[in-house]
């Protein structure tokens, strides 16, 4: 896996930053360049932090919690360092209602639908943030299509809808919630499917507990003039994949 630039920089401040403490541990370095560490690193976590902050407005990223902890953090640092208020490195635990804000605000978003190009192809992206996402009505068109959601169950059920001619790949990563897929039994699929923790059944393969994934190909997959394409992962909770 390609190591994007940000993990690269953190990966080389770790790396300094745990030679100059060996170095001022075993004596190596004086107690003023340590002070002067001691002053300077807050810095160095800002600018870390506002370049991650970067990324995640003009490249998409979706580290937005560590960007928030570290940008937080390193402004509490320098607060400490001009005697603003009182906070050391060791009080990074306090930090911890990060979670539960960062949980509310993507609770909270919109949904939202956009389209773009992948391989040739043109895909619609849905994501859901809170809620039931449901495919169930009477001949609904089936579109390639990638669906992201936050909490909740996503329920699909293709013996409702109406199926082009040719594969149609869709992409489903939900957080935690149950995914339900309901084929109906002439349809060819392909099926990948994760499931972090939690349970994975497709037809009648089953796998459950932790990091689980299944795999499926219809026999006539290959020539079948219908067929779709299932990725599908998920954090917690259960994946079906069932026919009717």
């Amino acid at each position: 896996m390609r190591r994007s630039i940000s993990k690269i920089m953190f990966s080389i401040s770790l790396l300094i930053v745990g030679v100059i403490l060996l170095l001022v541990n075993i004596g190596v370095i004086s107690l003023e360049i340590k002070k002067l560490f001691v002053i300077i690193y807050p810095f160095l976590l800002l600018v870390y932090g506002l370049y991650s902050l970067y990324q995640i407005t003009l490249k998409r990223k979706s580290n937005l919690f560590f960007t928030l902890f570290i940008l937080i953090f390193s402004i509490l640092l320098l607060l400490d360092r001009f005697q603003v208020l009182e906070f050391r490195f060791i009080d990074f635990w306090k930090l911890w209602p990060l979670i539960i804000i960062l949980m509310a605000l993507g609770l909270i978003k919109p949904k939202f639908t956009f389209e773009y190009d992948s391989g040739g192809k043109r895909y619609t992206k849905k994501s859901f943030r809170m809620g039931d996402v449901k495919y169930n009505t009477d001949n609904w068109a089936v579109e390639p299509m990638e669906i992201s959601h936050g909490l909740g169950d996503v329920y699909i059920d293709f013996s409702k809808a109406f199926i082009p001619e040719g594969e149609t790949e869709l992409f489903i990563h939900a957080r935690i919630g149950d995914v339900k897929i309901i084929v109906p039994d002439d349809l060819a699929i392909y099926v990948q499917a994760e499931v972090k923790i939690g349970e994975v059944r497709i037809l009648q393969s089953v796998k459950e507990g932790i990091g689980n994934s299944l795999e499926h190909k219809s026999a006539y997959y290959e020539e079948a003039i219908k067929k779709i394409k299932l990725n599908i992962l998920l954090d917690i909770g259960d994946i079906t994949v069932q026919k009717v």
